[in-house]
């Protein structure tokens, strides 16, 4: 049952992570240079991005009206409007120790002034990079090409600042990105997994899957309960002279098997691979 809830989920792809991407132009740095904004702030942002798109939309709803916000498109057939979030901007070094800038727009569904929000609920984003040119100008550098999934679930995206803010580090030779944690409850079970975005400045940003993180089942059975199961996955980067480092996952603690026949206890660990040609790890 716990493996056909977890398919299921999945199905519906409240735990997709890994991207799905249509056909994107080819990657030009030069083009994208001639971006520039004289500042981040979501007025800028949304004028160089949405123009032509944006439009009134009544919202009652504190998680939307936390960020900055406005409506983009026509009401859907369903009486639903998407409406545009800027997060806040979070600043990062590049390997080369050069500062950098991500802007995060969410892009949700309001009706009737509130969040679209269910365990099956979808959101999108928009990310965008950009460099502090000496003249004060934000000049773009990378972004995310069209059609890009991430994980989400209640109507929001899982790309919590603090989480990326706190997973950034060298992912490759030339790869800046951040290892980041997310997870998704359903019947008394937490399932959390392991997302890495790519932020390179010679290619489009993504977000892959790394792997699993864990889960438990705390909120089912007791810990003294032989159906109880708790284990935690964590990672590290292994840097090498590659165009992408390998990443290390461990193991520990009390796991069911795949088919939840059985529970052992496991301490192990198992060495990821980025494959650019599938754009997984492996």
């Amino acid at each position: 049952m716990k493996k056909l809830l977890l398919s299921l989920a999945l199905s519906l792809g409240v735990l997709s992570a890994t991207p799905v991407m249509a056909a994107a132009p080819a990657f030009s740095a030069s083009q994208m240079a001639q971006v520039k904004l004289k500042d981040l702030s979501f007025k800028e942002v949304m004028r160089q991005f949405y123009s032509g798109r944006m439009g009134y939309a009544y919202v009652d709803d504190d998680y939307v009206e936390s960020m900055p916000n406005i409506g983009l498109d026509s009401v859907n057939n369903d009486g639903e409007r998407t409406v545009a979030l800027m997060r806040p901007v979070i600043s990062y070094k590049n390997v080369a120790g050069e500062s950098r800038y991500l802007v995060i727009i969410e892009n949700v569904l309001v009706k009737n002034g509130s969040l679209v929000s269910c365990h099956a609920c979808q959101a999108t984003a928009d990310l965008y990079s950009f460099k502090k040119l000496d003249n004060g100008l934000f000049q773009l550098v990378s972004k995310t090409s069209k059609n890009v999934e991430f994980s989400s679930s209640w109507g929001r995206v899982g790309l919590n600042a603090t989480s990326i803010q706190q997973g950034l580090q060298p992912l490759g030779k030339n790869l800046t990105g951040s290892v980041f944690m997310n997870n998704y409850m359903s019947t008394g079970e937490m399932t959390s997994w392991w997302d890495v975005l790519h932020l390179p400045e010679n290619a489009y940003i993504n977000l892959y899957t790394l792997g699993d993180a864990g889960s438990d089942n705390s909120g089912n059975h007791d810990e003294d309960s032989p159906l109880h199961y708790d284990y935690k996955v964590t990672f590290k980067v292994l840097p090498e002279n590659a165009t992408y480092y390998p990443i290390m996952l461990t193991y520990k603690g009390e796991k069911p098997t795949e088919d939840y026949e059985r529970i052992n206890s496991v301490n192990y660990s198992k060495i990821v691979k980025f494959d650019p040609v599938k754009k997984d790890y492996k």
